[in-house]
């Protein structure tokens, strides 16, 4: 399969013309299909969540859900951490025939983009267990181990990235 070129992707905000488009979206995944189609645009218009919406060649190939979350992270207060919130992506779904193409490879890295330009430094999802592989290749950890056991999966894996550079940290220590 050949990987998509980002350029060709347009990322933008939901909107109420977009009605017509969601029905026809699908990931191959219920949940996630019916979420962008009967709850998306509500929980953008009650600020509630962000959802934005990725095309190509004004196709709907994909769309992504931004919530700001409390960040809890057992053993660490907010003190060690030096923030008290997460980006969370709620939802990150690709068109069922345009997975594999780097389409969410590019989401990633255009949320991570926006996470520095707003001072986040962690990122957090609730993977879909099918899928944590890919997050964990992609630089998220798991926070809880039992949840990768393939003996007794969960249908979620809880992770993050933290963005924080300790090299770059110390790299401007020694040249200051």
């Amino acid at each position: 399969m050949k990987v998509i070129n980002p350029e060709e992707l347009i990322v933008r905000s939901i909107k109420i013309e977009d009605v017509r488009l969601l029905k026809e979206f699908d990931c191959n995944n219920p949940s996630m299909n019916s979420f962008l189609k009967r709850e998306a645009y509500f929980a953008d218009i009650s600020r509630e969540a962000s959802t934005s919406l990725v095309f190509l060649n004004d196709e709907l190939v994909g769309y992504y859900t931004l919530t700001r979350e409390k960040l809890n992270i057992e053993g660490l207060s907010e003190d060690e951490v030096g923030h008290n919130t997460t980006l969370e992506i709620a939802r990150l779904a690709i068109a069922k025939d345009k997975q594999g193409l780097g389409i969410g490879s590019y989401i990633i890295k255009s949320i991570i983009d926006n996470a520095y330009a707003f001072n986040d430094r962690f990122i957090t999802i609730e993977s879909i267990y099918e899928y944590w592989e890919w997050y964990y290749r992609i630089g998220f950890d798991y926070l809880i181990e039992e949840e990768i056991n393939e003996s007794n999966p969960s249908t979620v894996v809880s992770m993050l990235l933290d963005l924080f550079d300790e090299e770059v940290v110390n790299e401007y220590l020694e040249v200051s």
